[in-house]
């Protein structure tokens, strides 16, 4: 049985306004405004040119955006306060469609707002604060007809900031745009400034084309449970730049030319142990630029449109495919950062190229990324080195800094020290002398005293001939092992840099690793 028995008053609370304010920032905030401007200019067939500027007063503290996207009729006012009023379409092409991303952003930024706007004739004035929102639950504001502004313009005006706006904000919210909404910006007729000054895209298309393994474009289409299609376009591979700080890599997203999410490494796109791993220098290569196009509806974002909602059903027809694309290309990317030569001969050299073309019949079905089979994963040097000594080095544990030393010697050859190749010359020359004092003592079958050993080692010629009686190593390698220890004096005494190539550093290092065999039978393949 069902019995009506009263009523309950839904209308919100103008106090919802307040309750967002800690949800925006700056930058969020002036692209709800901006977002507006450009579904004004999308509904309106694109036919115009489009004008956004944006003022940021650091003196006053006020903020000014201003737009001829084509104004805001008398009949639609209230979309400007309205609480889920919005005049786009859920079935357009847009960006807008909650309703609440003017009020919210501009409530966010400040306590005193203006907003005036003209599409033909009239020009009309709306204004409204803080006292407004929290004196009374009357939603009614009183519209102005006030000096005409150009035509199809809209002015926005905030006064008494919440935050102070610095220049170090506004440097950030240049860059922040020019990501948003590089795709808007490469069009010709759109220009959105700040402070006068016209921003420039920022896109993230720095491609590699290693031989088997260069970019993928991926397309095909979504249907959605009510019958509708998601248009799906993707470009995944490695750039030819690193972020070793945790930049510019992961995943982007797209939804109707606007980036919702920026260089993405979550859970939700893979970035987790047992798929791609977690955030790592190593995998700083691989990117994955996802473009989504469809009814407003059908985006998966949040309501801010700052980032990816994991629960929609169109990222959940997409995730498993995703999950593949990005694990192989992060691996990718870290196996060639591995092999000899390492991103520079496996990556960074090959800067042309085609991007393959794949084709999705349908992504929920999709198990691969369709690249190659991978290259064989290169065990690391020091991984190879340890596991090779491990029986010596439990029998005779002095062995095991003689061969982390050359484990050192590989890792600081791969940093862009300016005193590298010197560096590594005194650390292989103490090795070495190490060695010949760890060989006198454990392997020579002789006595040696310590006593001795203090007398002997000040002169490395005395040391020399004292392991000559029982060690085998070759003429030549003694007369480079005398020629480095000279060379490393030279360094020591004279305080100076002597010149080292990376040619002597190598060959230096093999003859430290000969006689670290000889002496020990260390193994280092």
């Amino acid at each position: 049985m069902k019995k009506l028995v009263d009523v309950v008053d839904a209308t919100p609370s103008k106090r919802l306004f307040l309750s967002i304010i800690a949800d925006y920032d700056l930058n969020r905030a002036i692209c709800e405004l901006i977002d507006n401007a450009l579904d004004i200019w999308v509904r309106n067939g694109r036919a115009a040119a489009l004008s956004i500027n944006i003022i940021l007063d650091t003196n006053q503290q006020h903020i000014s955006v201003i737009d001829d996207a084509g104004g805001v009729s008398e009949s639609e006012l209230s979309f400007v306060v309205g609480p889920g009023h919005t005049g786009t379409i859920d079935t357009d092409e847009t960006i807008g469609i909650f309703g609440v991303g003017t009020k919210r952003a501009v409530v966010a930024l400040a306590q005193d707002i203006s907003i005036r706007t003209r599409q033909k004739d009239k020009t009309f004035l709306i204004e409204f604060d803080d006292d407004w929102i929290r004196e009374s639950e009357e939603w009614e504001l009183p519209v102005y007809e006030v000096d005409s502004i150009p035509q199809r313009t809209t002015h926005i005006q905030m006064y008494r900031l919440r935050k102070t706006i610095t220049d170090e904000a506004s440097s950030q919210l240049i860059d922040h745009l020019g990501a948003t909404y590089s795709r808007f910006l490469s069009d010709d007729r759109v220009d959105i400034q700040i402070d006068g000054q016209s921003i420039e895209p920022i896109t993230f298309y720095d491609w590699a084309y290693p031989p088997k393994y260069e970019p993928r474009e991926y397309h095909g289409e979504i249907p959605t449970q009510d019958g509708c299609l998601v248009k799906v376009r993707a470009l995944a591979g490695l750039t030819t730049e690193s972020s070793p700080a945790g930049g510019e890599y992961g995943v982007y997203v797209y939804c109707n030319d606007r980036l919702i999410a920026r260089a993405l490494k979550t859970y939700d796109v893979g970035f987790t142990s047992g798929m791609a791993g977690k955030p790592h220098a190593d995998i700083s290569l691989a990117r994955v630029i996802l473009s989504l196009h469809g009814e407003a509806r059908l985006m998966p974002w949040n309501s801010s449109k700052s980032d990816i909602d994991p629960s929609h059903e169109v990222f959940i027809a997409l995730r498993q495919w995703l999950l593949h694309v990005v694990k192989d290309y992060t691996s990718l990317a870290r196996r060639f950062s591995k092999y000899e030569g390492g991103w520079p001969e496996n990556v960074f050299k090959y800067r042309d190229g085609e991007i393959h073309d794949v084709e999705i019949p349908s992504f929920p079905e999709v198990n691969t990324s369709y690249l190659p089979p991978l290259p064989r994963s290169k065990p690391r040097f020091a991984s190879v080195v340890k596991q090779a000594n491990k029986a010596v080095a439990k029998s005779k544990p002095w062995t095991i800094g003689l061969f982390e030393s050359l484990i050192a010697v590989d890792w600081i050859l791969k940093q862009s020290f300016e005193q590298r190749n010197r560096i590594v010359l005194i650390l292989l020359d103490s090795t070495l002398e190490i060695a010949f004092k760890e060989y006198l003592v454990h392997e020579s079958g002789a006595r040696y005293s310590n006593q001795r050993l203090q007398r002997m080692f000040p002169d490395r010629t005395q040391v020399h001939q004292e392991v000559k009686k029982y060690a085998k190593i070759s003429n030549p390698d003694w007369g480079k092992i005398g020629h480095f220890y000279d060379l490393r004096c030279q360094l020591i005494h004279q305080r100076a840099s002597a010149a080292v190539s990376d040619r002597q550093i190598q060959d230096y290092r093999s003859v430290v690793e000969r006689v670290l065999r000889k002496l020990f039978k260390l193994k280092f393949a």
